[in-house]
């Protein structure tokens, strides 16, 4: 009689833990592994001309011919814009034949003075008319110039704001010219950066709709003062404009990548988030839940950083979060 009562104890026991295995949560959980990652700094940054300027003129006059079309290429000293210089020539004209009369005047008294025909004065006098009217020639010529506007770099042209005919002034912008073969980044990164980043450093501006591919740059400028009012500092870079697709005044996605670190990472699904703190969930020995508090880094490929809150050993629920607390039994799958 005893010994089929210990025999139905026995199963019984034995049928009441397996209802209770078959009971307990299923969750999937792993270690954390050790990955090489990257710290980056992904900021917006402007996009600038490498060079820009706009065209205008030294003197008041009409224009006379227009040799640029608008938005095409030119290349430096390409003769853009030309003012009307006709008085400028004329000038030029009678002053040179006045320049040329004293050239003989004084090569005649030169020849004299040198058989003591001629008094030095004299000499003296027409070798000063000389110089004089040689300057005054140099003088007009430099106004014809000033008539003739020309590019002082390669770049393209922007638009026309003024036709054949017009008069201009100082000040008056004819046109804008851009060098973007090259164009300009410029950012403003958060001091707590200021020491980690270096002239030359490597950066890409992220792919959108107008960046076909990431676009990879250098930087060339670090402001080497701190904004009191902003917290932060500027930079400049560097990039080859594929194509001109890119335009200044774009606003553009800026990754600068930092130096690589071994660090633990775990799934990003293992994360828990609860008024800006992060937990996990580990499983001890026994299958017993524990939440634990961590501190995060960076994302990469589907992976999170854990900087401080967790053991290499540690295992780490990643499925199943949801319907397990802190003292849970599970079973692993």
């Amino acid at each position: 009689m005893k010994s089929n009562f210990f025999k139905f104890f026995c199963i019984y026991l034995f049928s009441f833990s397996l209802v209770q295995t078959q009971n307990l949560i299923s969750v999937g959980a792993k270690k954390p592994e050790i990955k090489k990652v990257v710290d980056n700094i992904e900021i917006p940054g402007s996009v600038l001309a490498n060079e820009s300027v706009s065209i205008t003129t030294v003197v008041s006059e009409k224009i006379n011919k227009i040799h640029f079309i608008e938005g095409k290429y030119v290349k430096e000293n390409d003769l853009l814009v030309e003012l009307y210089d006709e008085e400028e020539k004329a000038v030029l004209d009678q002053v040179y034949a006045e320049f040329e009369e004293a050239e003989i005047n004084y090569q005649r008294a030169l020849k004299l003075s040198e058989k003591g025909n001629i008094s030095q004065s004299i000499l003296d006098n027409r070798l000063m008319l000389k110089k004089k009217l040689s300057g005054k020639v140099k003088e007009i010529e430099a106004k014809i110039d000033d008539l003739k506007i020309k590019a002082p770099f390669n770049g393209y042209t922007g638009i026309k704001n003024y036709s054949v005919g017009s008069f201009i002034k100082p000040g008056d912008i004819i046109t804008e010219l851009h060098d973007i073969k090259t164009l300009k980044i410029q950012a403003f990164i958060p001091e707590v950066f200021s020491n980690k980043l270096k002239i030359n450093n490597f950066f890409f501006l992220k792919q959108d709709v107008n960046i076909p591919k990431d676009i990879k740059g250098k930087i060339t400028v670090i402001d080497p003062v701190i904004n009191k009012n902003t917290r932060s500092f500027g930079i400049l870079g560097k990039i080859t404009n594929p194509k001109n697709k890119i335009k200044p005044g774009m606003m553009v996605n800026l990754i600068i990548p930092l130096e690589k670190r071994n660090s633990l990472m775990v799934r990003e699904n293992s994360i828990i988030s609860q008024d800006d703190i992060s937990f996990v969930y580990v499983v001890s020995d026994k299958n017993i839940i524990t939440k634990k508090r961590v501190k995060i880094g960076i994302k990469s490929d589907g992976m999170i950083e854990i900087l401080s809150g967790l053991n290499i050993g540690d295992v780490v629920v990643y499925e199943g979060i949801n319907k397990i607390e802190n003292g849970s039994i599970v079973k692993l799958r």
